[in-house]
């Protein structure tokens, strides 16, 4: 359920308007970015080789999650400097995460990569950077 909730803010940041799930098993979750309702063809399957337990943290949920809300990115790129997102980051959580700290967040969001799938196979994936 974690990952249901976690792919919606990521995928959701990097322009999906609704997910369709495929497959969910212990170790996979899997599903169809739309990126437009209307237009079946604005559409991209994925998959993501993660358990339940393999779960970003709950800071990290957070970033995506504010990054998503503010539509901080520019396609997979992050719009603001790393010190702005660190305050807009504190401001919204109610925190003080040190530099130190929030580069922890950020670059532990940065690994996060879920793979597109074309015919089953592995071709690209989403991911979100600086």
């Amino acid at each position: 359920m974690r990952r249901k909730v976690f792919l919606r803010e990521f995928l959701g940041a990097l322009g999906a308007v609704e997910i369709q799930w495929h497959e969910e098993t212990d170790d996979k979750i899997s599903g169809a970015v739309i990126y437009e309702v209307n237009d079946p063809e604005e559409k991209q399957d994925f998959v993501w080789h993660k358990s339940e337990k393999d779960m970003p943290d709950q800071d990290v949920f957070n970033l995506v999650k504010l990054i998503h809300k503010d539509k901080l990115l520019s396609i997979d790129q992050i719009k603001v400097t790393r010190l702005e997102l660190n305050s807009k980051f504190n401001k919204a959580y109610d925190c003080t995460k040190t530099e130190q700290e929030f580069s922890n967040i950020l670059e532990s969001l940065e690994t996060i990569e879920v793979p597109m799938l074309d015919a089953g196979r592995e071709i690209d994936a989403y991911f979100i950077h600086e």
